[in-house]
């Protein structure tokens, strides 16, 4: 290799580094505005401002909020697939019920940290059929493999597809409606406790 193309990789290795640092600051920005301000608060020259770069720094990484608020998006998918993985990964011998203990607490935990986002993408984001389609497919993926290696604590003769499919969309369904739509008066604590009695209610049925 020349000198002359070494000395160009050098200068495009900070470069992406720079971007990576700009697009996080500005996906950033648009949290700390939700939580102080509020979603109509979450303009392009605001989320600029609170990010610390220009106006023209973003758009050219984000033609308008939409494409910001669905990297957010994509992002929050990626972090929610990296808390069921590794829960996964720290629950791979435990019984049943403590595995599912397990996995509401992470999910729940993770979507209580920033619960605004949930409302923004609600209001914003269009899900992409087949971004959609492959983190549902992983998600079952995963409680197949959870369910499957517990089979001796289920009855017999049950259809797995059945109780995967089941059970994967009562787990999102209900941590995300213990984030969003919990009656005041019930603590999150008894709320988690009560998502597993129903996942296990269901599985051992």
């Amino acid at each position: 290799m020349s000198t002359g193309n070494l000395e160009s990789v050098h200068r495009r290795r900070p470069q992406q580094l720079r971007a990576r640092h700009t697009v996080e600051a500005i996906l950033e920005a648009v949290i700390r505005i939700l939580k102080r301000e509020g979603t109509e608060a979450v303009t392009t020259n605001h989320i600029a401002e609170v990010a610390g770069v220009s106006i023209g720094s973003l758009y050219q990484y984000f033609p308008d909020k939409r494409a910001i608020f669905a990297a957010l998006h994509q992002r929050h998918i990626e972090q929610i697939d990296r808390v069921i993985e590794t829960t996964l990964v720290q629950n791979a011998s435990v019984p049943l019920e403590r595995l599912m203990r397990a996995l509401v607490d992470a999910m729940i935990d993770a979507h209580s940290a920033d619960p605004e986002l949930h409302d923004l993408f609600v209001a914003h984001v269009t899900p992409q059929a087949g971004e959609t389609k492959s983190f549902a497919e992983r998600m079952q993926g995963a409680f197949r493999l959870a369910i499957s290696a517990r089979s001796s604590e289920l009855k017999k003769g049950r259809n797995l597809d059945v109780h995967v499919f089941v059970v994967t969309r009562m787990f999102e369904s209900l941590c995300h409606g213990a984030v969003q739509q919990r009656p005041p008066r019930l603590p999150l604590a008894e709320a988690k406790a009560e998502i597993v009695r129903a996942m296990l209610a269901y599985l051992r049925s």
